[in-house]
Parts: structure tokens; C-alpha cells; sequence
């Protein structure tokens, strides 16, 4: 890390950025509510975390595609929580959520998942099938600025609406070369099957297939029909936005004045910038 590398760490340390809990509003979808988490559990929804989601939940299920994976080891049967009640595991693609019921929960939330789907909008159609209606939203993902996808092309979002036209699934292998082209090794952790991993995703689930600015995250949301309520973007690579699924996508907060609080150079341009309806397709 170079000298202003650092400095420009501390400056966000200094900000908060590292341990200044997200502000209420972001809890507002999840506050007694029954929850579905995809792809967790998350740090940072725990109570020490900069959003506790937990503790604010009536109760929490979660969904992971596989009993065993990369990130969580072996899962089954109780969705074990520090700061919650026992919820179910359910085994199902976190992408489409075929076997669990419609209406069942009163808001999804996930953390660094999206960026793993090949399908977002397709993912974010089966999310608001499983919730009632109206029901909440809490996003976690990377920015890609602060991470190792920096060298990486914003994925448009017309080509995320081709994605769901197209039923595009996991096994999807349309980044692949952009990945090992530009993803930069030296801000990953070494893994000597890192090629071989994202070669076979489908069994691992680890490539980024899309790759987010803030505001591109909150156009797929709109495009989502996801009324947005809330977005912060922190140093040192993280987006946080809320809000609730909805009949007509929208974005209620101050969008220009988040991007210009961002610590990323991207964003702050792209405050000027109107934000834009959801293309045709995309609903």
C-alpha cells in the first residue's frame, strides 16, 4: 500500500467509515419482521455489525444453494444465529428460490450475493416472490472501485435486462474471460485453485458475473421495481442500500448528495447525472 493509499485510508477511518453504525433507516425494512437472508450469515448483520439486522428481526431463515460451500462450510437443518433465535436452513438456489413458498417473509436481505448471480433481475423477481407484499429489501454488495474488480468494466444494465430476458443461469460463463483478464490478484487472498474455481462457478459459485458502481446498483433496484430508501456507500469497498419492493421503481432519498459523500472518485462524478427509469424489459 502505497503513502497515499494510507492516507487516504485513515482519512476514511477518521470519517467513520469502519465502525459508524449505518443509520436507522436502514433497519426500518427488517424491524420485527420475518426474514429471508440469502447466502449468509453476515458479519455485518450481527449486532455488532454496522447493521444489525438480527436484532432487530422477529426471526431469520436463510437460503444457501448448497449444505456445504466456500464460504460457510457445512450448513443444514437450523439457521444458526449469534444475535437470533434458530431459524430453518432451506436448500435452494438463492438465484430462483424454487421450492419455497410465495409470500412467506416480510423482507429479503443479503450480503455480497448479488455480484455472484448471473441473473440479478431474475434473482431480485424470485426475492419479491417469496416476500408479501410491499415487502422489504436490505443489500449488501462490493463496489468496484474498493475491490479487485477496479480494472473491471460497470456491468449496463441493459445487459443485466438481457440476462432475464434470456433466463441466463448459473452456469453462465459470459465474464469469465473479463475476470481472469483484469481481476487483480494482488487485492484477493492467495488461493492456488483460483483459475480452476472460477472455470467450473457453477460448482463453486465464486465469479463475479457483474461488477457495481452505486449508481448502478441503485438503477438495477429500480429496475427491480424496488423503491429505494436508503444508500451509503463506505470506505473500504461496501454499497448499503434499503428499501421495499414496490409496484414502480423509485429512488425516495437524495441519491446526488450519497454519491457525492462517497469515497469513491466514480461515484462523486456521477452525482450530476439524473438517475434513470427502468428500460423496457426490465419490470
Amino acid at each position: 500500500m502505497g503513502v497515499s493509499d494510507k492516507l487516504r485510508e485513515l482519512r476514511w477511518r477518521r470519517a467513520g467509515h469502519y465502525d459508524r453504525p449505518l443509520p436507522p433507516a436502514f433497519l426500518d425494512p427488517v424491524r420485527e419482521a420475518r426474514i429471508l437472508e440469502v447466502g449468509g450469515p453476515s458479519a455485518v448483520f450481527r449486532a455488532d455489525g454496522l447493521l444489525p439486522v438480527y436484532r432487530a428481526a422477529a426471526s431469520v431463515d436463510g437460503v444457501q444453494w448448497s449444505v456445504d460451500t466456500l464460504w460457510h462450510g457445512h450448513q443444514q437443518g437450523a439457521y444458526i444465529l449469534e444475535d437470533a433465535p434458530a431459524g430453518t436452513l432451506h436448500v435452494a438456489d438463492g438465484a430462483t428460490l424454487d421450492s419455497l413458498p410465495g409470500d412467506a417473509f416480510d423482507a429479503v436481505v443479503s450480503s455480497h450475493v448479488i455480484e455472484h448471480l448471473a441473473n440479478p433481475l431474475g434473482a431480485l423477481a424470485a426475492w419479491r416472490r417469496v416476500g408479501r407484499e410491499g415487502a422489504g429489501l436490505v443489500l449488501v454488495a462490493p463496489h468496484m472501485e474498493g475491490t479487485f474488480d477496479h480494472r473491471r468494466p460497470v456491468t449496463p444494465l441493459a445487459h443485466m435486462v438481457a440476462d432475464l430476458e434470456r433466463g441466463t443461469g448459473e452456469d453462465d460463463l459470459t465474464h469469465l474471460g473479463e475476470t481472469l483478464r483484469l481481476h487483480d490478484r494482488s487485492r484477493d487472498v492467495p488461493d492456488d485453485a483460483w483459475e480452476a474455481r472460477r472455470r467450473e462457478n457453477v460448482r463453486h459459485r465464486v465469479l463475479h458475473h457483474h461488477v457495481f458502481t452505486t449508481r448502478s446498483l441503485v438503477e438495477l433496484l429500480v429496475a427491480a421495481n424496488v423503491e429505494v430508501t436508503a444508500v451509503q456507500t463506505r470506505h473500504p469497498h461496501d454499497i448499503y442500500l434499503a428499501g421495499r419492493f414496490a409496484k414502480a421503481g423509485e429512488v425516495t432519498i437524495d441519491l446526488a448528495g450519497a454519491l457525492r459523500a462517497s469515497p469513491f472518485r466514480i461515484d462523486r462524478e456521477d452525482a450530476a447525472r439524473p438517475t434513470a427509469s427502468a428500460p423496457a424489459g426490465a419490470r
